[in-house]
């Protein structure tokens, strides 16, 4: 039996559990996720700093760690970017409030705050050193409890400044509830650049729903009325429940991991001038991959979804490949990312 059909058999009816959660058979959303971490530490499977960070992450719906990267990284990243706003490769996409466009259409007045770049780890090696990093993958496999694989990245220069949202409204795995994302700040992050912002203990709140058993947000049929909707009824039952926002300053190299349904979002410098340059990776479960794609709305106006199955892979680390790249080396207009193999 696959993962996907025992996640049907063993699922409610419906998306969601009786109490509007999504359904979840990760270990570490279950009820005895504390004794089990504790089991493991007692048997040495893991030590105390994986325990508490895990801990954390079943308790608070987030868990971090710090990366002791290269100055090079940082630096080479800040380049390639640059090298895409000047050559404008119509491989690679980018958003300004908007679906996905190619940078061969860049207008250059988008390049501002909440503009985002897709799957730069498809055309820039620092990049890729990220998307493929093992010490995230480590903790990724933990919380998972089984092998992962990145699905796609996202690149900010700024901050989002999205409202508070959850991952699986957007961005759909299957199972819907095998997905975790990484946010690695690029530069030190203090509280005037807009910061991330995020609610701890949130993913334990119950759904909005749409309409009847659908939770996702849907661009041909929702309006902004009821996104905004949305947020507004997620912000009403967080502060019923006594919770929070926290913004999230940290030093270069720090990464926030979040489980799926935590409330996150980015808020709204106070100094406009300032940047926020972060790196987000997301992941699934490497046993599900078979249902899973990098996939997305062309970004060249054609009425199809491009989608990859083509595999990145790096010291262990497994991560899909940018569509557009792929298609882009199907009609012989790029190459792979540099020291990546595919398979």
């Amino acid at each position: 039996m696959s993962l996907f059909d025992r996640f049907r058999s063993r699922r409610q009816d419906g998306p969601l559990s009786p109490d509007g959660q999504l359904w979840s058979n990760l270990w570490l959303d279950q009820r005895n996720a504390d004794r089990q971490i504790a089991k493991r530490l007692r048997k040495g499977k893991i030590d105390k700093k994986r325990a508490q960070q895990l801990r954390q992450y079943a308790e608070r719906g987030y868990s971090t760690l710090s990366l002791d990267l290269d100055e090079t990284i940082y630096a080479q990243l800040d380049e390639d970017v640059e090298r895409l706003w000047k050559e404008r490769p119509a491989n690679v996409a980018y958003a300004y409030h908007s679906l996905l466009t190619p940078f061969s259409q860049a207008v250059g007045e988008h390049r501002q705050p909440s503009c985002r770049i897709a799957d730069l780890h498809s055309s820039s090696e620092a990049a890729l050193s990220l998307y493929l990093h093992r010490q995230i993958f480590d903790l990724i496999d933990e919380i998972f409890g089984e092998p992962s694989v990145a699905t796609q990245s996202l690149y900010f220069e700024w901050g989002s400044q999205q409202g508070l949202h959850r991952d699986p409204v957007y961005v759909q795995m299957t199972p819907p509830s095998h997905l975790a994302a990484a946010w690695i700040a690029l530069e030190d992050i203090g509280p005037d650049c807009g910061p991330l912002i995020y609610v701890p203990r949130s993913h334990r709140l119950p759904y909005y729903l749409y309409e009847p058993d659908r939770y996702t947000f849907d661009h041909s049929v929702d309006s902004q009325e009821a996104l905004e909707a949305a947020q507004e009824w997620d912000q009403q039952h967080y502060i019923d429940a006594g919770l929070e926002p926290e913004p999230l300053t940290c030093k270069r190299g720090d990464v926030l991991i979040w489980h799926h349904s935590l409330l996150h979002g980015g808020s709204y410098p106070t100094d406009p001038v300032l940047t926020r340059k972060s790196f987000v990776v997301h992941f699934t479960s490497l046993a599900s991959m078979a249902m899973v794609r990098n996939s997305y709305l062309s970004p060249t106006g054609e009425p199809e979804v491009l989608s990859s199955d083509q595999l990145l892979q790096r010291d262990g680390c497994r991560g899909f490949d940018s569509p557009l790249n792929v298609r882009a080396q199907q009609v012989g207009l790029s190459q792979p990312a540099i020291g990546a193999t595919a398979s």
